[in-house]
């Protein structure tokens, strides 16, 4: 008995060229990693020491930014969870002095303390607040920047005005912007106010603001130099760290073309010399 081979059926015509299939998987990758970056999670790298030793310079976060999105309903809440920003909490957030870079700062006061930082300790609401997480240099000396507000008025013009908080802004050549210093003084002057438990100089956080500082307190760019943070800045909380390689903040700092290329050759090279494996997928809380 004869069997009949049986026939394969005819493929439809392709309808669509396999480059445009391609271009739309490119296209709807990229929507993906787009949205993902957008509203979820956001990459980020510590480039200088301002975080140490809570982070290290060569940690690379993982930042949470659905925290932060607006509750549309109990269901939203549910499926997405949000909290309010609390003291102690790390944020991340763009630098209200340099609004292209992005900076990772903690917490210490939220809207309606009272802040007064006192050769390096820091007071809420007049109370002392123990802080096990800051790290202090050898240098023992209290400066200007180690009292906040100042103990003494600074004189911010050549009319005499003075101020009592050390804001300062610096322009494109490094050099102190007058204007800007006058005016961030200026619009935060009325937040300065005279304890009533000892008539010291304290500032009250204004209403849609946090105060930000790093740990490395010596070494930290942040609220005692440029104010408040307004609550818009912030981005997200730094979740986990996904690797963390041991490297200098000049590597990430350095500007030029040349300089990447090799950062980034190095970087290969010293993979699995330099990675600090014990902090990868470490959770922040």
């Amino acid at each position: 008995m004869l069997f009949k081979k049986k026939q394969k059926e005819p493929q439809a015509p392709r309808t669509v060229s396999v480059w445009r299939e391609y271009g739309e998987m490119i296209i709807e990758v990229m929507v993906f990693v787009f949205f993902i970056n957008t509203f979820l999670l956001q990459s980020q790298a510590i480039p200088t020491p301002s975080m140490v030793n809570t982070m290290l310079i060569g940690d690379h976060l993982l930042v949470n930014k659905v925290f932060l999105a607006p509750s549309l309903g109990k269901w939203d809440s549910f499926l997405l969870p949000t909290m309010e920003i609390k003291r102690g909490m790390i944020i991340t957030f763009k630098g209200p002095a340099e609004p292209d870079k992005d900076y990772v700062k903690r917490v210490i006061a939220i809207p309606g303390d009272t802040i007064r930082v006192e050769g390096k300790q820091v007071y809420i609401n007049d109370e002392l607040t123990i802080e096990p997480y800051t790290r202090f240099l050898n240098d023992k000396r209290v400066r200007d920047m180690d009292n906040f507000p100042l103990n003494e008025p600074r004189i911010l013009d050549a009319l005499g005005n003075v101020t009592y908080l050390p804001f300062y802004f610096k322009d494109n050549s490094d050099r102190l912007d007058m204007n800007r210093t006058k005016a961030v003084c200026d619009k935060f002057k009325n937040a300065v106010e005279l304890s009533p438990k000892d008539g010291k100089r304290v500032f009250r956080i204004p209403p849609g603001h946090v105060f930000c500082m790093g740990d490395n307190r010596d070494n930290s760019y942040d609220s005692r130099y440029w104010g408040p943070l307004p609550r818009d800045f912030v981005i997200g909380k730094p979740w986990r760290i996904y690797w963390s390689y041991e490297s200098q903040t000049e590597e990430y700092l350095t500007p030029g073309i040349l300089h990447k290329l090799k950062d980034i050759a190095l970087t290969v090279v010293h993979f699995f010399s330099r990675t600090r494996w014990s902090r990868t997928f470490k959770k922040f809380d």
